[in-house]
């Protein structure tokens, strides 16, 4: 556990006053400026609580002493030091003033605040001696530390004085430094601002002042901000001054200060913006117009809101647009304001629609002329409009430019794309500002996609344009006849450059792609398209292996071309010109071919990310060979065990994908053995029984589903034995162990399905309901064990903070394909016990009130997705027998992205949903009543085909997977009340358990975009929880070695953390260490505690735990603990420590 700077104060004192006493030369200045950061970073962590005082052994204000004692000190060597030290002091403080400056919070809390420094009057009153005794320097540098130190110096009226007259000093180092501490003051005191207001005006207007004093003085305009009264007032004061002045550098000094100020303030900005565009004619000269563009941007997005003042804005910067006389950097200007004008307008009426249309004009000269900044802005404004403003998602809607503007800006973005393409090839290394460029220019393409999904087809010509011109350059040279020429196209130079560029290229592709898919727009057209630009990509020699890889399994993935096979005949999609399976076939063939060149051609590193991301793609025979092949290759024990893993686990999900493609796995076999391919076996394809291969309810699945799951197990004891740490492939490790219990699962029911279809016990009830009663009981624990599953996989796609997007759909995924087999297996049940008569010794209640928990579960995960499935659940409540109000929507389940993958399960879904739907109607309108057979037959069916769909959904790995690193959790440090008590954590028989904790962050890494805004953590303890222990030792205390995955609490304890944040979210003002009874029995204690971290993601805080009914003996306390970030997304923290063990001893000692 890291100290805290509370802790650490006594310390830091220390160490402060040996160093001011050194007399090694800079060694006074030395410890000065180390201790600047440690104050910083002292200043932003909350102020320490009992339990951290507690656990550190503090006094209470011990923390403040030391504070108030290292700050007199920095005082008496500011007074005692030469003037080395003492600006070495004033540094310290303004790094301090500039920190909290940054801080958006209105009020100061920190080490400097009033309330944290007790001895306010000593340490003003040691500076004060400075400012009365020294040189014009030393008075200055007082002034600057009275300005760091205003939040409490600002009451004291000795140094009001002392700054107000410094204003009027002949002295230019003492006006400027009381100049700043001005500012400082009138940022947070009202009636020293009114005064300062009035000596600030008679300083800029007298004569007798220099410039750079009045420009200093015009800048402090900015800090008038500490109410809206005195804002105004100095707005006000302001605008006259630039009104009456003719002095250019002075105007434009305070033309920044009072947008500045005016941004402050909604009231003031449209004064503002009406002031600046004042400004903006010919009778200015080019600096000030230059200027208030600047301020304009500044104030701009919140200008907005008056409309008025956006049209009129907007008129004035096309005006500007289309002067000659505008340089090229004003220009640029404008169009940026012009660009957060129309983010913040509603739409425009049509009379100002013409002016967008000279826009397009001005982007194609800017083209022309290679001005890249000027016609990326121009683009950048009509993309956005022809996607926020032009409505209709077809070619036949009427409002003027719908359907002309987008196609066109789609020109213009070829155009740019092509332009840019040069400059990147001549820019050498400097590339990534260009590049940063062309996936702006991919955005606003994938854009207008999602806004007009008709012009996919036009948008895929365009880039086909775009590679062509490329492929062009490099025989050529040239981009296209009259266009930039590139000196010389160097294949070895460009490489890198060029695969970059694809990349990019390749992901708008897949984005694109599954834009179409989401809005059913993908036809025979649109695969066409992409099957030409993929092949001509693919037949270029511009770019190294991985990224031709890249493509060429976008051309043959299942993802992509899968509709082929698993669609209807007469209702598939898309009619190509080849049937499904020769296609199918035809890309299988094409992938070992290339897999050939991959082994032979290209180097370990290299093979592996081509293996990584071909596992990310679903491609499992082509991963599977290349890891294969790699471990003979592997130069440590380590990296053998992580390939052999990788095989294993490629395989297990291999045999699944052949199994719901029979015929391609004997045609693959047959052309290895033809082709003598050197890499696989045609065992790889080999099938037990291929009479039995396309039978739904054979054996031939069963053995599949069993020889994957042992393929899956296998690969997780390898990783299990190369463990050598409790985080070592924590993710992996998880994550396989959940894919085989999914197996292990669907296996089960699988087998459980096929008793059932094979029992003719239509006049055999008597006989045959043991075995249907046991089927039932086996159905009913695999739908428990899919819905425990389904919240797993909850749990941790929100453990792993750095996880990326894609990697999160797949869990999210998983988890609504396990909620989707809970509810068809629970439903089974519940239907054949609501429609078959008979005692089957099973509670009917406790089935149906599971049947609703999953149904809940299921519906929180279609709502937002699809309605029409979640609406149809309605129509099913008679079986479950519970009212409508239990479907309430759970917001903690995650999203997945509408993609190719998730499309398929929500396919899967609607078809169970309606089949579940269409048994309840049937058996309703059925006069005469079901016999047991039919009704058992009829589930099992519904069961049968949801397995074989969700076995037929082609899946992929999370990138993450590949991801082997330390994951980002929390340790849980347990103190007793009485920290001098080095026994352990011990209590007498009766008594409630005093505890201190600290919740610490682990292995989180710096400037991470998720910043936690708080800590949360239950405590869970049950009787059940006692641990041995041995000869009357101490119980082992919390143990560095531990896997919280693997514990069957952790679920629950996070289920009922997210409870509580969700509770106090709602409720802000619910207090932390909220403690309890768990079922309002005497068996289980729990307890809820709120953290605030700091720098280091720490927290402390302290709880009461009522163990007063426990027996004596040692139990072991389990936790569970998460962050909220500042945008309020709830992420669960694995725990990395086991928790603390406490000891209800009979007697205590002492």
């Amino acid at each position: 556990m890291e100290r805290t700077c509370a802790a650490s104060a006594m310390e830091w004192s220390i160490q402060l006053e040996k160093g001011l006493r050194s007399k090694k030369p800079g060694g006074s200045v030395e410890a000065i400026l180390q201790i600047g950061p440690r104050l910083q970073q002292w200043s932003r962590e909350p102020v320490s609580n009992m339990a951290a005082n507690s656990i550190f052994g503090l006094v209470v204000g011990e923390d403040r002493l030391f504070a108030n004692t290292i700050l007199l000190r920095l005082a008496d060597a500011f007074v005692l030091g030469d003037k080395e030290t003492r600006f070495s002091i004033v540094r310290v403080f303004l790094s301090e003033l500039k920190h909290r400056d940054k801080m958006k919070h209105k009020r100061y809390s920190g080490l400097l605040s009033k309330a944290r420094v007790p001895n306010q009057l000593e340490l003003l009153k040691r500076v004060k001696s400075v400012f009365d005794s020294s040189d014009e320097e030393s008075r200055a540098l007082a002034l600057v530390l009275f300005g760091c130190w205003a939040d409490f110096a600002q009451d004291n009226v000795q140094i009001r004085y002392l700054i107000l007259s410094s204003l009027v000093s002949s002295h230019a180092w003492l006006v400027k430094a009381s100049l700043f501490a001005t500012g400082c003051f009138c940022k947070i005191s009202d009636d020293f601002a009114c005064v300062a207001l009035e000596m600030l005006v008679n300083l800029v207007t007298s004569s007798e002042i220099s410039l750079p004093v009045k420009l200093d003085a015009a800048r402090a305009f900015a800090k008038f901000r500490c109410s809206y009264s005195v804002a105004n007032k100095a707005y006000k004061t302001g605008v006259e001054l630039i009104l009456n002045s003719s002095d250019e550098e002075f105007m434009v000094v305070m033309f920044f200060s009072l947008s500045k100020l005016a941004s402050t303030s909604t009231l003031l900005i449209s004064e503002q913006v009406g002031l600046l565009l004042s400004f903006l004619n010919q009778e200015r000269n080019l600096h000030i117009q230059e200027t208030v563009l600047r301020c304009l941007k500044l104030l701009v997005t919140k200008a907005l809101c008056h409309n008025s003042v956006s049209l009129h804005l907007i008129h004035r910067l096309f005006c500007m647009l289309e002067k000659p006389e505008v340089s090229l950097a004003m220009q640029c200007e404008a169009l940026q304001i012009l660009h957060k004008a129309l983010l913040c307008i509603p739409p425009l009426p049509c009379m100002e629609l013409h002016e967008f249309v000279k826009l397009l004009t001005f982007a194609e000269n800017a083209i022309k002329h290679a001005e890249l900044m000027k016609s990326h802005l121009a683009i950048h404004i009509l993309a956005d409009f022809s996607c926020r403003f032009l409505g209709g998602t077809g070619p036949e809607n009427g409002v003027f430019c719908s359907s002309s503007l987008p196609s066109r800006v789609i020109s213009l973005i070829k155009d740019q794309i092509k332009l840019l393409v040069t400059q990147l090839l001549e820019a050498g290394k400097s590339y990534s500002k260009l590049f940063q460029d062309l996936q702006g220019l991919l955005k606003m393409l994938l854009s207008i996609v999602r806004r007009h999904p008709y012009l996919g087809v036009l948008v895929l010509d365009n880039i086909k344009l775009t590679i062509e011109c490329l492929v062009n350059l490099k025989t050529t040279g040239q981009v296209a006849p009259s266009t930039h020429v590139v000196e010389k196209f160097d294949g070895d130079k460009h490489t890198a450059v060029i695969s970059i560029f694809f990349r990019n290229v390749y992901r708008f592709l897949v984005a694109c792609l599954e834009t179409l898919n989401k809005h059913c727009a993908i036809d025979t057209e649109v695969l066409n398209r992409m099957h030409v630009l993929v092949e001509l990509v693919c037949q270029s020699s511009l770019f190294d292996c991985f990224t031709y890889t890249m493509y060429f399994l976008l051309l043959h993935s299942q993802r992509i071309w899968g509709g082929l096979v698993h669609q209807d005949n007469e209702n598939r999609d898309y009619n190509l010109s080849i049937c499904p399976h020769s296609c199918l076939v035809k890309c299988k063939i094409d992938t070992l071919e290339f897999l050939n060149k991959i082994l032979t051609e290209t180097g370990n590193w290299t093979a592996y990310r081509v293996g990584a991301y071909a596992a990310c793609e679903g491609e499992w025979l082509f991963s599977t060979v290349i890891f294969s092949k790699l471990i003979q290759k592997a130069q440590s024990d380590s990296c053998c065990n992580w390939l052999k893993a990788l095989s294993q686990y490629t395989h297990s999900e291999g045999i699944i994908q052949l199994l719901t493609l029979p015929k391609l796995g004997s045609t693959l076999a047959d052309w290895l053995v033809s082709n003598k391919f050197p890499f696989i076996s045609s065992d790889y394809f080999d099938e037990k029984d291929p009479s039995d291969a396309g039978s739904m309810n054979g054996y031939h699945y069963c053995y599949k589903l069993a020889a994957a799951h042992r393929e899956l197990c296998s690969s997780m004891e390898i990783l299990e034995a190369a463990v050598t740490c409790s985080q070592t492939f924590c993710f992996q490790r998880w994550y396989l162990s959940l894919r085989a219990r999914v197996l292990e699962n669907v296996l089960g029911l699988l087998k459980v399905v096929r008793v059932l279809l094979n029992k003719d016990w239509c006049n055999q009830v008597v006989v045959e309901g043991n075995v249907v009663l046991e089927c039932l009981k086996s159905s009913q624990d695999i739908s428990l064990q899919f819905h425990r599953l389904a919240e797993e996989f909850d749990l941790i796609g929100t453990s792993f903070i750095e996880m990326d997007s894609e990697s999160s759909a797949v869990t999210a995924a998983l988890a609504l394909s396990s909620s989707l087999l809970a509810f068809v297996s629970g439903f089974a049940v519940s239907f054949i016990l609501q429609h078959c008569r008979g005692n089957f010794a099973i509670d009917k209640k406790s089935c149906s009130f599971f049947l609703s928990l999953v149904m809940q579960n299921l519906v929180g995960r279609l709502w937002h997705v699809d309605r029409e499935s979640s609406a149809k659940f309605s129509l099913l409540l008679n079986i479950i027998d519970q009212p409508m109000k239990c479907f309430h929507i759970q917001p903690r389940y995650q999203t997945c992205n509408a993609g190719f993958e998730f499309r398929n399960f929500l396919d899967v879904c609607s078809n169970a949903v309606s089949g579940a739907v269409c048994l309840e109607n049937e058996i309703s309108k059925e006069h005469i009543e079901p016999t047991p057979s039919d009704v058992t037959k009829s589930c099992s069916l519904l069961v049968l085909n949801t397995i074989m769909k969700w076995i037929c959904i082609p899946f992929h790995i999370p990138k993450y997977f590949f991801k082997v690193r330390q994951v980002v959790g929390s340790e849980l440090f347990v103190h007793n009340d009485d920290t001098r008590n080095d026994v352990g954590i011990s209590v007498s028989p009766g008594s409630n358990l005093s505890l201190n904790l600290c919740l610490q962050l682990k292995n989180f890494p710096p400037d991470f975009h998720v910043q936690p805004k708080r800590l949360y953590c239950i405590l869970y303890c049950s009787v059940s929880f006692q641990v041995p222990t041995p000869g009357g030792q101490a119980p082992e205390q919390s143990s560095s070695v531990y896997e919280a995955w693997k514990d069957g609490e952790t679920v629950e304890l996070n289920k009922k953390l997210f409870c509580h944040v969700s509770d106090c979210i709602a409720n802000k003002g619910r207090k932390s260490g909220k403690c309890g009874r768990d079922d309002g029995t005497n068996r289980a204690v729990e307890a809820f505690l709120q953290f605030e971290p700091n720098q280091k993601g720490q927290g402390f805080s302290s709880c009461l735990l009522d163990v007063s009914e426990f027996p004596v003996g040692s139990y072991r306390i389990k936790w569970h603990s998460c962050l909220v970030d500042s945008s309020g997304s709830y992420w669960s923290l694995l725990p990395l420590n086991m928790g603390p063990v406490f000891t209800i001893h009979r007697y205590m000692d002492g």
